[in-house]
């Protein structure tokens, strides 16, 4: 559902674009397993995975992309997601294993971490630079151009 929801051809998205995905999960009573299929649980093909982890709280993101489609997880503790498209914000919580947050291409997004937090974030781009925008006032201005 997610999926056919980006492929959409418009070129900006809003926040009823930014969704919750809900991963499989297995285990007994000792461990749990939490599968991240590409093309499957993640609505996507998975081209870079990155990882942050979180020795003190702190806030970090402050981007958004141009082209890049992300899902972000929270492998362990607790992060707040705010995304905003320029014209509303909304914070998710993310403290779930199982839950992933889909955040669309041209939506700004900043995660405040708790301490001792793991966080994986999966992409359908590879790395690139001058897909970032990394100064608000430049998001708010690319979101206008069209």
């Amino acid at each position: 559902m997610a999926l056919e929801k980006l492929k959409t051809s418009r070129l900006f998205h809003d926040l009823k674009d930014v969704t919750t995905e809900h991963f499989p999960q297995f285990g007994t009573k000792e461990a749990s397993l939490f599968v991240f299929e590409g093309e499957k649980a993640v609505p996507f093909s998975i081209q870079r995975m990155f990882t942050v982890k979180v020795s003190e709280p702190c806030t970090r993101g402050f981007h958004a992309h141009k082209a890049c489609t992300q899902l972000l997880v929270c492998l362990a503790g607790r992060s707040i997601v705010t995304v905003d498209d320029g014209m509303t914000r909304k914070d998710i919580v993310l403290d779930q294993p199982n839950l992933g947050l889909l955040i669309p291409p041209t939506i700004w997004a900043e995660q405040v971490y708790e301490a001792n937090t793991v966080l994986i974030g999966l992409t359908d781009h590879p790395y690139d630079e001058a897909d970032y925008l990394r100064n608000y006032e430049d998001f708010l201005a690319f979101r206008k151009e069209s």
